[in-house]
């Protein structure tokens, strides 16, 4: 199948699948907020829950150790679960301090941070605490101002995401500073800063590149070209997948594999024009056979300058991405790529924070790594020998 402008109205949309414990999961949530199980209650067994949700005894007890480990559950070997100090009313009244967790992502708009969000807010409720949250849209203004009102209104943990900051790389550092100094636990989402000890959650981005390289060498391809924008950590760890497939094929890594494109912003919606043209022409004149897209928006931009040079996906040029669901969705394409967990990350942000805000714990681990799932869609075929 060839993507082209008179087909792509064609196209099925692939969409990840729920896990069925997570499913399981959310519902006993939810039947312990609507009050079904009380105080000292015990919930059923595993395996009688297993009967009414017809699934596995190993799939509920997966789902009831994340709900205990959520401080929502408790479990006695021998007498069974129930909930966790009586329920939901003791962990409110527990809670000191303003009860408030604060969280900016980078478009709330983008159904993968919206995603995140839930997840944060999903490991939220059940503690009793209540979100803050906020969408810069990669702007750096609005990243410092809720910065401000979150430490104003001493929340108990900041998470957010942090823009790549091109021209304000010196208020980038000065606003990781005075949040390190600020007291409050932080956790960076999605992606790290590297001269900053702040603790961060991602996927695993070289592994799903690397499993994305693999795919393309397999079907013959040795000139690649990593496309990206900036030096953000994501990116720099997508490219070192890569590269770690190419050594392990034994096949060279040329320095015009890695093909960057510099822009000004993060979000180069404004510079959309300058970056196809320049990609175009770098495509058109470095004979690559296929294209590893750093994420969607690059991705998108890929398409276009491939349609102004005449060639199709996938006959003329194989294509992979980051966060294929968001383009395949937007598009509705069948575009092979990775798919990052933003919900399962914005959850796990979450815990880690709550577990350093109540004083349990600090966040020891400088970054928890979520497992990226990789859609194989129809935009790969063999390479062209020429």
């Amino acid at each position: 199948m060839s993507y082209s402008q008179a087909n792509l109205a064609e196209m099925k949309v692939n969409w990840l699948s729920t896990y069925p414990y997570h499913r399981i999961k959310e519902d006993i949530r939810k039947r312990i907020h609507i009050g079904e199980w009380q105080g000292s209650s015990r919930l059923p067994s595993s395996r009688n829950l297993a009967e009414s949700y017809q699934s596995s005894v190993n799939t509920i007890e997966k789902a009831i150790k994340e709900l205990c480990g959520e401080g929502l559950l408790t479990r006695d070997n021998r007498r069974g679960t129930y909930l966790a100090d009586g329920g939901l009313s003791s962990v409110s009244q527990s809670m000191s301090g303003s009860g408030l967790i604060a969280a900016s992502v980078i478009g709330i708009d983008n159904p993968l941070w919206g995603a995140a969000l839930r997840g944060i807010e999903d490991a939220l409720q059940p503690k009793g605490y209540q979100l803050m949250s906020s969408s810069d849209n990669r702007s750096f203004d609005k990243l410092e101002s809720f910065v401000a009102s979150a430490i104003e209104r001493q929340v108990e943990g900041i998470i957010l995401s942090p823009i790549h900051g091109g021209q304000d790389e010196l208020r980038s550092r000065q606003l990781y500073e005075r949040l390190s100094a600020s007291g409050i636990p932080v956790i960076f989402l999605d992606r790290r800063v590297w001269d900053s000890d702040i603790p961060f959650v991602t996927s695993d981005n070289a592994a799903g590149a690397y499993s994305l390289t693999k795919l393309l060498l397999a079907k013959g391809h040795r000139r690649i070209a990593f496309v990206r924008n900036s030096d953000l950590s994501t990116f720099y760890e997508r490219l070192l997948g890569m590269r770690q497939a190419f050594i392990e094929a034994g096949v060279p890594f040329e320095a015009d594999y890695d093909l960057s494109i510099p822009t000004r912003f993060e979000n180069f919606e404004s510079e959309i024009e300058a970056f196809v043209s320049r990609l175009a022409y770098a495509l058109g004149t470095m004979r690559y056979t296929a294209v590893f897209a750093a994420n969607d928006q690059i991705a998108e931009a890929a398409l276009a300058a491939l349609e102004r040079l005449g060639r199709r996906v996938p006959d003329d040029m194989s294509l992979v991405t980051y966060d294929a669901q968001g383009l395949n969705g937007k598009l509705r394409l069948d575009i092979t790529g990775a798919n990052q967990p933003f919900y399962e990350m914005g959850r796990s942000a979450a815990l880690q924070l709550l577990h350093a805000a109540e004083g349990k714990q600090p966040i020891a681990v400088a970054g928890h790594i979520c497992k990226a799932d990789i859609h194989y869609g129809s935009s790969v075929r063999e390479a062209k020998i020429e």
